[in-house]
């Protein structure tokens, strides 16, 4: 008996070694066939991956065609084109410069006389002028002096401050003398207060210049027998403009008609309201009396119209006798 169990026992160890031995060798098998496989399946993907590489370089344009297309809105948007430039521009034509009026000179006439103008703007004749505005004395300081008198004559002076009396409030110290600490004052309105007086302000300065009689007489006779001697004085037979209310165009036309005037003084005996408003507008013509007349504006004048009923008043203005003018 024990003899037949150990030999059992021998058989059964026997075919389990013999089961072992199969199975081990089966999994040997089958990881040799896995690792072929596995292998078969990496040259397989690496041929296939070089054929899709050989395709997309060989017919991209046939890949791109059988992708479905994808639509996209866009917005609308216009495109400039610049057209090449030219390689030579054309130079732009000239402008044709606008023809400018010819300036006609003034009339002239001999020494010691002045044109007598028509009034309708024609040369007349010439006619002498007195004695008073042909040869007065050489007096140029006279005349400085003189428009230096005019020129402050026409100042204001209305500027003026207050001074500490004149400034309104401050009757009693604002403290006592002594024993507050602080320093004296004998007023609030003192300068160094605010609201105080104000100290060497103006304060109705005057500017008058007084010229005697004789010096201004001088002066004037001076001035425009510069400008007669300079060829700058005309005489008017009269002022005509046609017409109830004439225009501003026939004052303009009516001293081209004379020449190149340039700022011009008209010195009429008495200011017509007709003229007046046809020549206000003008900025460098102004009317005058021999009253009014200035010693500005004669030297201030390019051209100085003196209608001949005037000649006998400006002459008197200049320092003639009256006697003389009648004469």
């Amino acid at each position: 008996m024990p003899a037949k169990k150990t030999t059992a026992a021998k058989k059964t160890v026997a075919a389990k070694k013999t089961t072992a031995a199969k199975t081990t060798a089966a999994k040997k098998t089958t990881a040799a066939e896995k690792k072929t496989t596995a292998a078969e399946k990496n040259a397989m993907a690496a041929a296939k991956a070089a054929e899709t590489k050989e395709a997309k370089a060989a017919k991209p344009a046939e890949k791109k065609a059988a992708a479905p297309a994808r639509a996209v809105a866009r917005p609308v948007t216009r495109v400039v084109r610049r057209e090449a430039a030219p390689a030579v521009r054309a130079k732009p034509e000239p402008r044709p410069k606008p023809a400018r009026a010819e300036r006609r000179p003034l009339p002239t006439a001999p020494a010691g006389q002045v044109p007598l103008i028509a009034a309708d703007g024609s040369v007349a004749g010439s006619l002498a002028l007195p004695g008073a505005l042909v040869t007065p004395a050489r007096r140029m300081a006279t005349l400085f002096q003189a428009f230096l008198a005019a020129r402050a004559n026409a100042r204001q002076a209305t500027s003026a401050t207050k001074n500490r009396s004149r400034v309104s409030g401050g009757g009693a110290k604002p403290w006592r003398q002594k024993g507050t600490g602080r320093a004296r004052q004998g007023t609030i309105r003192a300068p160094q207060w605010r609201h105080g007086g104000v100290v060497f302000g103006p304060n109705g300065r005057r500017y008058e210049q007084r010229i005697p009689e004789k010096m201004r007489r001088a002066a004037f006779a001076e001035a425009v027998s510069s400008q007669a001697a300079a060829g700058r004085v005309l005489v008017l037979e009269g002022l005509r403009l046609d017409g109830e209310r004439p225009k501003t165009r026939d004052a303009v036309a009516w001293l081209g008609r004379i020449g190149d005037t340039g700022a011009t003084v008209i010195v009429s005996p008495a200011l017509d309201e007709r003229i007046g408003r046809a020549t206000a507008n003008l900025p460098l013509l102004a009317l005058r009396t021999p009253g009014t007349l200035r010693l500005e504006d004669v030297l201030d004048a390019d051209t100085l119209l003196v209608e001949r009923g005037a000649l006998a008043a400006l002459a008197a203005r200049a320092g003639e006798t009256r006697t003389a003018v009648s004469a």
